[in-house]
Formats: structure tokens, C-alpha cells, sequence
């Protein structure tokens, strides 16, 4: 039997000495040709536009925009659908006392101009979207 420090030693140089064989790697997979920047920028722009105006002048509380899409290719604007919650005007008008806020979900339609302002919204029907 070899002596302490004389093993630690040939377990050492057996470490170094070590190979381990792998395979060789995969290639990676083509990249997915991402879309211009702006086209995104656009996008996101019209949909902020369409959450500040639901939030501001129907006073919803959650907003889930269901659809978004250019009017005509982009060249007259956007055109929107959206899911929102927002307060139950006959609970409002009753004006008892809640402990907690009477939410309705509601659909919408919005239509932007290219600057981005409101061109026309429309209360949906369920199911009409």
C-alpha cells in the first residue's frame, strides 16, 4: 500500500490526465428573421394609445386587447379590439354603500388615426367581436 501523500499524488496526475469524450455539438438552428424594430415600435405605440383611452375615458380597470391591426396596411391608422372591466354604472347610480367595486366586463372597438388619437370606438355585443 502506497503511503498517504504518495496516492493523493497519483490520484491527482490520474485527474489530469483524464479525458472525457463528448459528442460533437449540434449545429444551432437557423436564426428566425426577427421583423424591423419599427414594426414593433408601431405596434406598442398603438396599443398604449388604446389602454391611456380606455383607462381615461371609460374608466377600465383591466384592458386585454384581443386584436390589433393596421387599417389599410397602416396608411390610415389602426384598428382595435378589447376586453375591459369597468364599473357597473347601475350599482353607481344606486349609490349604496360597497365594500368592494361592481366590475362589468365590456368589448370594445377603437379605431386610431395615424397620429395615434381616437378616430371612433363602439361598444361590442357579446360574442360580435
Amino acid at each position: 500500500m502506497l503511503p498517504k501523500n504518495e496516492h493523493t499524488e497519483q490520484a491527482k496526475q490520474h485527474k489530469r490526465t483524464a479525458t472525457v469524450e463528448t459528442a460533437p455539438p449540434l449545429p444551432s438552428p437557423a436564426p428566425m428573421p426577427m421583423p424591423a424594430p419599427a414594426a414593433f415600435g408601431k405596434v406598442s405605440a398603438a396599443r398604449a394609445a388604446v389602454q391611456q383611452f380606455l383607462a381615461t375615458e371609460l374608466g377600465a380597470r383591466e384592458i386585454r386587447i384581443t386584436k390589433i391591426a393596421p387599417l389599410d396596411h397602416g396608411a390610415e391608422g389602426w384598428s382595435a379590439e378589447a376586453e375591459v372591466l369597468v364599473p357597473n354604472l347601475e350599482m353607481k347610480m344606486l349609490g349604496l354603500p360597497l365594500t368592494q367595486e361592481v366590475l362589468e366586463r365590456e368589448e370594445y372597438s377603437i379605431e386610431l388615426e395615424l397620429d395615434l388619437t381616437v378616430r371612433s370606438y363602439s361598444h361590442l355585443a357579446p360574442g360580435e367581436g
